[in-house]
């Protein structure tokens, strides 16, 4: 072997040392990563608004509600998302919000005046992007007990999600 093969040998196995997992406590095991990312899916962190752009299910699974989501661009804010959300039964609400390296935000409006809830997510990287998890948020109002739920929203049918 020349001496340029032990050094590539060498680099190789330190760089693979050097992508585990650390643990600072001794002797413990080594844990997996919080979650499975899929390589063949983009870079969630890099996405904006326009990725989010279409119809979603979702679920209110405290609240044993569902119902439809259609998220666009925002149209006083390009970099922004506007949704109208139908929850069944008539009952329908308008959100505006924004996604920010994987965050998903936002702010729901039942008269278009008031804020009526907050929806605080991430996107789940295992799904490439067509599901976003988080929770639900409903603001306080006098005499009522403020609701809270965790929510799942998911891309309906196959719109693209333009990755």
């Amino acid at each position: 072997m020349t001496r340029s093969t032990l050094v590539l040998i060498a680099a190789c196995a330190l760089s693979a040392c050097a992508t585990g997992q650390f643990n600072s406590k001794p002797g413990a095991p080594a844990t997996a990563p919080a979650s499975t990312v899929n390589p063949a899916c983009p870079d969630l962190a890099r996405w904006g608004a326009p990725q989010l752009y279409g119809s979603w299910s979702f679920e209110l699974s405290a609240l044993g509600q569902r119902g439809r989501m259609q998220l666009r661009q925002h149209p006083d804010f390009a970099a922004s998302l506007r949704g109208e959300l139908d929850y069944g039964g008539g009952q329908r609400s308008i959100a505006s919000g924004d996604l920010e390296a994987g965050e998903f935000n936002l702010d729901e409006s039942r008269d278009g005046k008031s804020l009526y809830a907050f929806w605080t997510g991430n996107l789940v990287p295992a799904s490439c992007g067509r599901e976003i998890t988080g929770t639900w948020e409903q603001v306080p109002h006098a005499g009522q007990p403020a609701l809270k739920s965790p929510f799942v929203l998911r891309r309906v049918g196959g719109e693209g999600s333009r990755w």
